[in-house]
């Protein structure tokens, strides 16, 4: 009730879980893609530049992630055993949704085609 939006989303951004802005995208991009609808998503992905933009910006965030930071938190600062096993719920849905984002895209690694993330990554990685 007293959580306001900006700290929220702070927290999540801090943990480079990125939570927001990820989830349930996986999960809706699954179930089409299990369907009898999934060429026509995979054409979607490539033929239109909206649809194609956001899925590129979701992979995005996803490169930029880091569940294993989220889970030092959760070792650090999380003792409810219900808590913890929340957390661990959620990076099961981070990998499955960057699975999912992978299947789409037809990329064998988030972001493969962004060389500028590729930089950024491989720049902010060492610390």
């Amino acid at each position: 009730e007293s959580l306001r939006a900006i700290p929220w989303i702070f927290a999540w951004t801090q943990t480079r879980l990125n939570l927001p802005t990820w989830l349930g995208v996986g999960e809706a991009i699954r179930e089409v893609l299990d369907g009898p609808d999934a060429d026509k998503l995979r054409s979607m992905y490539s033929e239109w530049t909206s649809f194609s933009t956001t899925v590129d910006l979701v992979e995005m965030v996803l490169a930029k992630s880091e569940p294993s930071i989220a889970a030092h938190y959760d070792t650090m600062l999380v003792h409810e055993e219900d808590a913890v096993s929340l957390g661990k719920h959620v990076r099961k849905i981070h990998a499955n949704t960057e699975s999912t984002i992978l299947d789409l895209t037809g990329h064998t690694m988030l972001g493969e085609d962004n060389a500028v993330l590729q930089r950024q990554l491989q720049v902010r990685n060492p610390y």
